[in-house]
């Protein structure tokens, strides 16, 4: 469907066709709780931007994801807000997770139905619960995001997505951060946003993703070849190709554009799905297999300092268990010291499919930090 913000024109995947804020917008009550706005609050937003975010109860028994879409405007922070008809409330894009769904590509999802717009996900924003009406405690983690071009090779990686009838979304709008605190109809909303302000006024907020993985399972080196096949080409199992499949999704959610990795198979062929069905070559570096490790270790060292140090787009290194230490000195060394406890220090570090995110700014033109982690294991079934 046509977004109703748009001409039926425009359907190019921009933000340029969007609405600016009406001259005039009826504020959203902090009271206001109708069937789907946030009914009884439960907990203030988590105040760590460096959760992981994954389940944090098992009483929680609805999950949803979703995301604050960000811009620069001149010298102000613009926001997109949806308006829903049927609760007649304004909020951030977000939505139900489905069934074998991970709470990131549910937020990508989302985003995009209810926006129309192409986005990656950037730094956390924050996780909220609360009461629906019927009593069920709902849990809802945001992201940071920021619009993609519309050439961007993560679009080539991604289903289709359906657009949200109007009935459901009738309006998407660009608004400044100060009118988007007043027509948000959500306190808990209210103090998502209040969290990016405080990003932005730090000079935090825009963020470039480094995306470390831990290759996903390998055949063992006993079964392989019974035991003669040589490590450089020693596969993943079938479950770890499961796992690759869904390490693509996490890729095209932060919307990678650069993929390194050790050229030995296993790390190659963990990023190979996404590689492939986003267009993207993996660089191979042969300063990350674990023979070259063992020989020299500040080779590691200093490439994963290098791609700290001034990254412009999203990247993705595929790398061994054995080279991780020197991996987390370099993360280490970026950090502040108040984030420093987020890092693994205890081998194995990264489970086999697991994912470190480190998050990287460069506050007020200083050199680069990492001001945000994210570590989790996607789900493969």
């Amino acid at each position: 469907m046509t977004n109703p913000s748009v001409t039926s024109e425009d359907h190019e995947n921009t933000s340029e066709g969007l609405e600016r804020t009406p001259t005039r917008v009826r504020p959203g009550p902090a009271s206001k709780a109708k069937g789907g706005g946030a009914g009884k609050r439960i907990a203030a937003p988590t105040s760590s931007p460096t959760a992981s975010f994954q389940p944090s109860s098992s009483k929680v028994d609805v999950r949803a994801a979703g995301g604050i879409i960000w811009r620069r405007n001149g010298r102000r922070l613009e926001v997109i807000l949806i308006h829903r008809p049927r609760y007649d409330d304004w909020s951030f894009p977000k939505g139900k997770v489905k069934p074998g769904e991970d709470l990131r590509t549910c937020a990508v999802r989302e985003i995009t139905e209810e926006t129309r717009l192409p986005v990656a996900l950037r730094r956390p924003a924050g996780t909220i619960r609360y009461r629906l009406p019927g009593g069920q405690l709902k849990e809802v983690t945001y992201w940071t995001c920021r619009e993609l071009p519309k050439d961007h090779p993560a679009l080539q990686a991604r289903p289709q997505i359906r657009r949200a009838p109007k009935n459901e979304i009738d309006k998407v709008l660009w608004v400044p951060l100060s009118e988007a605190m007043v027509m948000l109809t959500s306190e808990l909303d209210r103090e998502v946003l209040g969290r990016v302000v405080d990003m932005w006024t730090d000079d935090k907020l825009d963020t470039i993703p480094v995306m470390l993985v831990r290759h996903a399972r390998a055949v063992k080196r006993s079964n392989w070849k019974k035991g003669k096949g040589t490590e450089e080409s020693r596969p993943l199992t079938e479950r770890g190709g499961r796992q690759a499949k869904v390490i693509a999704r996490q890729l095209d959610a932060y919307g990678a554009r650069l993929l390194a990795s050790s050229p030995w198979e296993r790390c190659m062929a963990t990023l190979r799905p996404y590689a492939e069905a986003s267009g993207l070559r993996i660089v191979e570096r042969p300063e990350l297999t674990e023979s070259a490790y063992e020989q020299r270790k500040k080779p590691v060292l200093r490439a994963v300092t290098e791609l700290l140090r001034d990254p412009t787009e999203t990247v993705a290194l595929s790398l061994h268990r054995p080279t991780l230490p020197n991996v987390f000195k370099a993360v280490s060394a970026r950090i502040p010291n108040g984030l420093k406890k987020k890092l693994p220090v205890e081998d194995p570090y990264l489970k086999v499919g697991e994912i470190f995110i480190a998050h990287v700014a460069r506050p007020r033109s200083k050199a680069a930090q990492v001001v945000a982690v994210e570590q989790y294991r996607p789900t493969t079934r």
